[in-house]
């Protein structure tokens, strides 16, 4: 097969199709894991990829990368900074976060449809969330249980995860306009894990006072936390840094308080849940009040591998957040997808003639209105080759075409070059 290259964020890697996956951990080889995968070209979406370096060509790009850096003013538990980079994978999905945010924001949509919307969010990420760390129950028997009236004691420590995760989100909510203290972090804890200890009991509101070790499914230590005496100083730095101003996006630094967070494990068990909590807090704290419609760890629970393995790359890469942010920032993009399915259902807008003006309708053909109609049915955005496809036409007529909707004010245009594409405008007058 002839040798492909291609870009992967600041790598350049020579691809080639292999189905040996496993290959990833000999040395001196990186595998794209899937999740990332979403970052690449249909025609590398199809394969298995596999990227090969030399130990020394792998030493350049980490020196370069760390040229690159933007550091953290957080310690790792070897007293060294977190740091991440900008790749144009991660800029562009913060750029996707942010338009579909202000399309959101622009619907007129009825009360009741978004209390329910919250409160179907609300327990679905109670539910996941849970899922997560253990729990054994099916969305349908927690759903029937989270719709009840609340008990103090389920009897059942899964049942019971669960509505404590619920009672959790709720606690948070009224949180938004304090700031970050221990004493709102504890709180959150003693109502994660309330009745969830009976036959192992730990400490339950504060700190933990020895070691912890997170263990995978055969029982091998895949992650030790700092020693409990570096606890409290490690998270004095977080409560004073999740306080202060954040000199990069928002977005990057939601992912962030999540992964230190679990990195820091500073209670005995709920660090997962009390973790995934505070990054939607933060975000509501920060004008992202789309949050009580998405369930990110509805996108975790399904990809716990890749979960899990965006949590361990920051420590196998001298604290690399990176990784972890650009998993954390993929959840959002799709769980804001899954709310514009919801939201169209309510709408109901089935056809583009219905939002179009009379004058607007009588100034495109039918090959443009055909291209807003898909514009309207999916949300990733139209490419040329899109458009061509559609309506079986040259480039030269899609250009044209596109042309002509941007200076109508019907479309806005995404990206620049190879990744250029088109949406909807927020508001079609």
């Amino acid at each position: 097969m002839a040798n492909n290259w291609r870009f992967i964020g600041d790598f350049e890697l020579r691809i080639r199709k292999n189905p040996l996956w496993t290959i990833l951990k000999k040395p001196g080889i990186l595998l794209a894991n899937s999740w990332r995968l979403t970052f690449m070209e249909d025609y590398f979406e199809k394969q298995k990829i596999l990227a090969k370096y030399s130990p020394e060509k792998w030493r350049e790009v980490e020196e370069d990368r760390l040229r690159k850096a933007n550091r953290l003013d957080l310690l790792d538990k070897k007293g060294k900074p977190f740091w991440f980079v900008l790749p144009p994978t991660l800029l562009a999905l913060i750029s996707e976060i942010e338009r579909n945010r202000g399309f959101l924001a622009s619907l007129k949509l009825p009360k009741k449809f978004l209390d329910r919307l919250a409160s179907e969010t609300e327990k679905k990420e109670a539910y996941y969330s849970s899922h997560i760390e253990g729990a054994v129950t099916s969305l349908e028997v927690a759903l029937l249980h989270l719709n009840k009236p609340s008990r103090e004691d389920y009897g059942d420590e899964s049942l019971q995860m669960i509505v404590n995760n619920r009672d959790a989100l709720e606690y948070i909510r009224g949180q938004s306009a304090n700031p970050f203290s221990h004493e709102m972090i504890c709180e959150l804890h003693k109502i994660l894990v309330r009745n969830t200890h009976k036959k192992r009991p730990i400490t339950v509101g504060g700190y933990r006072k020895g070691p912890i070790y997170v263990v995978d499914g055969q029982g091998q230590v895949v992650y030790e936390g700092p020693p409990a005496s570096e606890v409290m100083r490690m998270m004095d730095s977080y409560v004073q840094w999740m306080n202060d101003t954040f000199e990069n996006h928002p977005l990057i630094k939601a992912a962030f308080v999540h992964l230190y967070f679990v990195h820091v494990h500073p209670f005995d068990d709920g660090n997962g849940r009390s973790a995934r909590a505070l990054s939607n807090l933060y975000l509501m704290k920060q004008g992202y009040q789309f949050i009580n419609f998405l369930v990110p760890s509805d996108y975790f629970d399904h990809h716990r591998g890749e979960y899990y393995r965006a949590i361990q790359n920051a420590e196998a890469h001298d604290s690399d957040a990176t990784f972890f942010i650009l998993y954390y920032l993929t959840a959002l993009a799709e769980q804001l997808k899954n709310v514009q399915i919801e939201i169209a259902k309510e709408t109901k807008v089935r056809d583009i003639r219905d939002v179009l003006s009379q004058k607007a309708q009588a100034q495109l053909d039918k090959k443009q209105i055909k291209a807003l109609q898909w514009m309207l049915e999916h949300p990733e955005k139209m490419t040329t080759r899109k458009y061509c496809k559609l309506n079986q036409c040259s480039d030269e007529t899609a250009r044209k075409d596109f042309n002509r909707l941007l200076e109508a004010g019907l479309i806005q245009k995404i990206g620049d070059g190879r990744t250029t594409g088109y949406v909807l405008k927020d508001r079609l007058d």
